[in-house]
C-alpha cells in the first residue's frame, strides 16, 4: 500500500475544519440552512440536537479526540464540548435513542476521549451503570412476527450500535454485551412467517423511508449497514474477532453472509446488492430483475455491506467470504468515481465515509485500483471544501439548493475531518473513533 497521495492537502483541510469548531456554543449557532429565508422549513431545531452523534456536542467532541495529531488545544476543545454533552445528559428526559441519540451519544464520546486521553474514567464508569441498566430493560425480546421497526437492532437506533459500545468497554459491561450477542444471534437464527412466506426475524413493518409506507404495506427486510442486517453481521463479527461469543455465534455470523451471498445481484464479473428486499422481491426470490445502480456509502450499497462481510471473513478465516466482499467492489472499480452519485463529503452516503471504509477494506483486498481509488475519492473530499462555509463543508439536503451547514460527526464536518485525517495517516482511526461507524 503506497503512500496516500494527498496527504498534506487533507491533513491541512482538517485543520482547519477543527479550527472552526472550538467554540461550542458559535457551532450550536452557526447551524442552520444558509440559503433559506426564515419561516417553515428553515429552522435549524431539527439539525442540531444537544445530544446526538450526527449533529450535537457529543459529535464535536468526538472529532477532536480523534484527531491523530495530538496538540494540547484538542483535548481542551473535546472537553469543552463534553461538559455541554454531559450537562444535557443531566439536565434528564432523554429516553433511549439508540448509539447515536441522547446518553449513549454522550457515553460514546467520552469513551473516544478516554482513548485518547486516558482520562474521564470515573464519568465513563458511571455511564457503563446506565447501560448496564439499559440493556436489561429495553433489550427486545426476540420476535415471534416482523418486527415494528429496524431500530430495535441496527447500528443507528439499535442494539447493534449499542452493542459496539458495550464491546469496547471490556469486562465493566461483559454480561450486557453477551446478552446483546444473544439477541442478535437469535435473530439471526430464526425466521417468522409473513402473508405465508417464511421470511427472516430481521423482516420489519417500518418502510427505509418515511413516505414509503403505501409502497410497502409488507414491510421490507433491510441490507445495509446502518439500518439493516449488516450490522448485526458486524457487531457479531467484531465480537468473535475480540475473543467474545455465545452459543450459536458462529452459525450466526455464517447465515446472515449467506443471507448477503444468497441476494447479491451479479454486476459484470463482480456483484451488488439492493438496499432492501420487499416481499414480492422475496416471493420471487434470487435473480430477479437487477435493481438500479445505487449510490455506495457507508450506509447503504456495496462499500458498507463489504466491509462487513470483510470482517466476518477476518472473524471466521473464510476465504470465500473475502472473495464475495472483492467481487462486490468491482462495480466500483469499473466506472469513474465521478460517476458513484456521491454529493457531498460527509461520512453517511458521501466522499469521506467512502473514502474510510475502502481504506479498510483494501488492507485485505489484492487489487492496486483500490489505490488510485482511495486517492480519487480524498480530492473528490478536499475538494468539497469552501472557505465561504460555516464548517469548510456542507451536507446536500433536499429543501436547501445550498445545502446545509452542519458540524457534526455522521452527516457534518467533523465526520468529514476525521476521514481525510485517517486518510492522511494511512487509513486507520485514531483512538478507534469509527467504532461508531462499525467498520472496526
Amino acid at each position: 500500500m503506497r503512500a496516500p497521495r494527498h496527504a498534506d492537502e487533507a491533513r491541512a483541510v482538517a485543520a482547519q475544519v477543527l479550527g472552526r469548531l472550538t467554540d461550542p456554543e458559535a457551532v450550536e449557532a452557526g447551524t442552520g440552512y444558509p440559503d433559506l429565508p426564515a419561516g417553515p422549513g428553515a429552522d435549524a431545531d431539527d439539525l442540531w440536537v444537544a445530544l446526538s452523534l450526527t449533529n450535537g456536542f457529543p459529535a464535536v467532541s468526538v472529532a477532536f479526540s480523534g484527531a491523530t495529531e495530538r496538540h494540547p488545544a484538542h483535548v481542551a476543545h473535546a472537553h469543552a464540548h463534553l461538559r455541554r454533552s454531559l450537562a444535557a445528559v443531566a439536565d434528564g428526559g432523554h429516553p433511549p435513542g439508540g448509539l447515536y441519540a441522547t446518553t449513549s451519544a454522550a457515553a460514546y464520546a467520552l469513551s473516544i476521549a478516554h482513548r485518547a486521553t486516558g482520562g474521564y474514567r470515573d464519568a465513563l464508569a458511571r455511564l457503563d451503570v446506565y447501560h448496564r441498566e439499559l440493556v436489561r430493560r429495553a433489550l427486545p425480546r426476540v420476535p415471534a412476527e416482523p418486527v415494528a421497526s429496524n431500530a430495535e437492532f441496527e447500528v443507528i437506533r439499535g442494539m447493534s450500535g449499542v452493542g459496539r459500545h458495550l464491546l469496547a468497554r471490556g469486562e465493566s459491561a461483559a454480561e450486557e454485551t453477551r446478552a446483546v450477542l444473544e439477541y442478535l444471534t437469535a435473530m439471526a437464527l430464526g425466521g417468522v412467517t409473513l402473508r405465508g412466506h417464511a421470511v427472516p426475524r430481521w423482516w420489519t413493518w417500518a418502510a427505509p423511508r418515511a413516505g414509503q409506507e403505501a409502497e410497502l404495506p409488507d414491510g421490507h427486510l433491510n441490507l445495509g449497514l446502518s439500518h439493516g442486517v449488516s450490522g448485526p453481521l458486524a457487531l457479531l463479527s467484531l465480537a468473535w474477532r475480540s475473543g467474545v461469543a455465545v452459543d450459536g455465534q458462529r452459525e450466526a455470523v455464517e447465515a446472515v453472509v449467506g443471507l448477503l451471498e444468497t441476494w447479491a445481484v451479479p454486476d459484470g464479473e463482480g456483484l451488488r446488492w439492493p438496499p432492501y428486499l420487499t416481499l414480492d422481491d422475496w416471493a420471487a426470490g434470487p435473480g430477479s430483475p437487477v435493481p438500479p445502480w445505487q449510490r455506495p456509502s457507508w450506509c447503504y450499497g456495496s462499500p458498507g455491506i463489504a466491509r462487513a462481510v470483510q470482517l466476518a471473513a477476518l472473524a471466521l478465516d473464510r476465504p470465500d467470504w473475502h472473495e464475495l466482499a472483492r467481487r462486490a467492489l468491482l462495480p466500483l472499480l469499473d466506472r469513474p468515481v465521478s460517476a458513484w452519485g456521491l454529493e457531498d463529503a460527509g461520512l453517511c452516503h458521501g466522499t469521506g465515509g467512502a473514502l474510510h471504509v475502502l481504506g479498510l477494506l483494501r488492507e485485505h483486498i489484492d487489487d492496486e485500483r483500490l489505490d488510485a481509488v482511495v486517492d480519487e475519492l480524498a480530492a473528490l473530499t478536499i475538494g468539497h471544501f469552501r472557505e465561504e462555509h460555516r464548517f469548510g463543508f456542507r451536507t446536500s439536503v433536499m429543501n436547501a439548493p445550498e445545502g446545509a451547514d452542519l458540524p457534526g460527526f455522521l452527516d457534518g464536518a467533523a465526520g468529514t475531518a476525521l476521514a481525510l485525517d485517517a486518510y492522511a495517516h494511512g487509513g486507520r482511526a485514531h483512538a478507534d473513533w469509527d467504532m461508531a461507524l462499525l467498520v472496526d
